[in-house]
């Protein structure tokens, strides 16, 4: 009877051990990353008898463990990118939130400030009026800081979150490396079996670690699995584990670099990560907070450039030439930390409407030559100073870069123009009577040089207006007398005006031909333009003069208010005009951010979708479904009786040869 009992004891702890495994599956239905198990059974080796082979039981193989790893691969790919733009968007959309807000964005300050300037420009005189457009100014510098802090707030919160992310990317590589290890032990005690539930766990890490950051799996042969982040950066080993750590950025301490330290030593990978909550920073930083903070001070130097050059081309109430309305914001090159030279590197802002919101890179090539890189785009410019130092560039961009003396190859320095332009913008004056609402020079009419009395001509001349502050206020007025013969040598065809004062001289007017409108400019006095129109009479007089008594002149204020218009920024070098004016390109950069953030939410809800179907195509496969399991249970447990049964034969069988042996 020995065979048909050891046929029935193998099946019935054949079945025992596919119900310890259903029992499993059970218990560990809402367990996270589990994935389901099976016994597997196969028959022992028959005997040979007279007969033929003659089958002997069943016996276990082994807990086959569920899973496709191509699937799971799958998962955990779309799961970085899930978590990548879903990081993205969230930090997006809090400060396109910001931005686009009216009781905190700067578009509504910006217009306030301009219709304060069109009231005083209406009553020039008026202290009330130009108190409201301090007001407004100072409101304007107020809301330019509260934007910037803002930025910044967001800078230091990203940097607090790149630090706690590579926490806890340690934390999870030390943990898959310990359960790398504690697998090439079981696997090696197994005899070369699979510790399903290790298996399990470690999937749930790299689970874990592919939310923060794009993960490489390559297996070893002894059942470890080796974990590459970035371009190739091996976080784990076997059981060996790099560390990720945060340090400042030698070109910006402001943001952070990620540091990445293995038996190598310690290099920075910033560039090279990506994928996960930390590709999602990274972008976030490099394509909204870094360019809108850049553009928010590229508004900020434009407001302030414009209107200190206009408000410096007039007359305030004293009589006296404008004095700048907003302090000027400058520009600090950083030096690499890694830099041999003792260098310096300045730079300085000399055409606003060229300005980009790109930051640079100067490098040297160890002699006279440096290239100025734009990285925004990579546009990259030479600069040779041949040697002469101290050297100052011509303008590129709207900046010029000046250079101490030659660097050792290699020097870098990093420039920021427009970074901090609303942080330092202030305003300068506290007195409504230093607004220069009236032109510096006005043109009246005299007398007529031969009768003495007034003018009898239609000639006319328009109020003058300048650019500059040459030779300004004018020391002694210039009088124009018109002549049919201006030159008093007989000849009819040479009417015009004697200049005396100023540049002297003539200048030609023909009413026959003139008298719709010619235009004048007294370049060496603040660049003057006039329009003379009409037909003046003989000997008919007009006098340019200080303005120092035009408290009723609005041409300045008309000039500052007209700024708000006209296209000041956005322009290059190459020959293109500025194209936007200030609101406008405040405009673009919130314009820009929504844009962005809507198409960060748009392809988040995409991902996602994607990511719930490669889970639930894994959960098909390797999730525990207890309807199945039940049926197993109630199938495993009949076949474990059904042995048992088995059993209890051999036992009647034994029983009843035992008593015919005794009979």
């Amino acid at each position: 009877m020995g065979g048909i009992l050891d046929i029935g004891v193998s099946a019935l702890l054949s079945f025992q051990h596919s119900l310890n495994t259903t029992g499993h599956n059970i218990a560990n239905s809402d367990t996270e990353g589990y994935s389901r198990q099976r016994t597997l059974l196969a028959t022992h080796t028959p005997q040979l008898r007279g007969v033929g082979w003659i089958g002997s039981g069943v016996k276990v193989v082994g807990v086959e463990r569920l899973s496709d790893q191509f699937i799971a691969t799958q998962v955990r790919s779309a799961q970085s990118v899930s978590s990548q733009l879903q990081t993205f968007a969230e930090h997006a959309e809090r400060l396109d939130n910001v931005l686009a807000d009216p009781n905190i964005g700067l578009d509504p300050a910006i217009q306030n400030f301009f219709d304060a300037l069109q009231v005083m420009a209406d009553d020039p005189a008026s202290t009330a009026s130009r108190q409201v457009v301090l007001s407004e100014a100072g409101s304007l510098v107020s809301r330019f800081h509260d934007l910037d802090r803002q930025f910044s707030d967001a800078r230091v919160q990203l940097n607090q979150e790149m630090e706690s992310l590579t926490d806890e990317i340690n934390s999870l590589a030390q943990s898959i490396g310990r359960v790398n290890q504690n697998i090439v032990e079981a696997i090696g005690a197994a005899g070369g079996a699979d510790p399903n539930d290790l298996l399990d766990q470690r999937d749930v890490l790299l689970g874990e670690l592919s939310k923060r950051v794009d993960i490489t799996i390559v297996p070893q042969d002894d059942g470890a699995w080796n974990v590459f982040i970035g371009k190739g950066q091996a976080l784990v080993m076997g059981s060996n584990v790099a560390t990720l750590g945060t340090q400042p950025d030698p070109a910006d301490v402001s943001q952070h670099n990620i540091l990445f330290t293995d038996s190598v030593g310690s290099r920075v990978v910033t560039d090279q990560l990506s994928g996960g909550e930390i590709g999602g920073l990274l972008d976030f930083r490099d394509q909204i907070l870094d360019p809108a903070q850049n553009q928010l001070g590229l508004v900020a130097i434009g407001v302030s450039d414009r209107l200190n050059s206009q408000q410096q081309l007039g007359l305030d109430l004293d009589g006296n030439l404008g004095i700048a309305i907003f302090s000027t914001p400058s520009i600090t090159p950083f030096p690499h930390s890694d830099n041999v030279s003792a260098v310096a590197v300045s730079a300085a802002v000399v055409d606003s409407g060229n300005l980009t919101a790109s930051d640079y890179r100067l490098e040297s090539d160890g002699g006279d030559l440096y290239t100025l890189t734009r990285l925004n785009d990579g546009q990259t410019f030479a600069i040779n100073t041949g040697g002469a130092y101290p050297y100052t560039s011509t303008e590129i961009d709207g900046m010029t870069i000046g250079i101490t003396g030659a660097a050792t190859q290699g020097d870098r320095f990093y420039i920021q123009p427009t970074r901090t332009g609303a942080s330092q913008i202030t305003l300068k004056i506290d007195n409504p009577r230093f607004l220069a609402a009236a032109g510096p020079v006005r043109i009246n009419s005299a007398l007529n040089a031969d009768t003495g009395n007034p003018n009898t001509g239609s000639g006319a001349l328009t109020q003058p207006t300048v650019t500059t502050t040459a030779n300004l206020p004018l020391a002694a007025p210039i009088t124009l007398e018109w002549r049919a013969d201006v030159n008093n040598d007989g000849t009819a065809d040479d009417p015009g005006f004697r200049i005396t004062g100023g540049p002297g001289g003539t200048i030609a007017y023909d009413p026959a031909t003139d008298n719709t409108g010619r235009s004048y400019t007294f370049a060496a006095y603040g660049n003057m333009s006039f329009t003379v129109s009409g037909v003046p009479a003989e000997g008919d007089r007009y006098l340019i003069e200080h303005n120092g008594s035009g408290q009723g002149d609005n041409r300045n204020a008309l000039a500052m208010a007209a700024i708000q218009q006209q296209n000041t920024l956005l322009g290059d070098t190459s020959g293109v005009a500025e194209t936007a004016t200030l609101q406008e390109t405040y405009g673009q950069m919130v314009s820009d951010i929504g844009s962005k953030t809507r198409q960060a939410k748009v392809n988040s809800e995409a991902s996602n979708g994607l990511l719930e179907r490669h889970q639930t195509t894994l959960s098909s496969v390797a999730g525990v479904n207890l309807d199945e399991e039940a049926a197993n249970l109630i199938r495993f447990q009949q076949a474990y009786q059904a042995s048992a049964q088995v059993i209890a034969v051999a036992n009647t069988l034994f029983d009843t040869l035992i008593g015919a042996v005794r009979r």
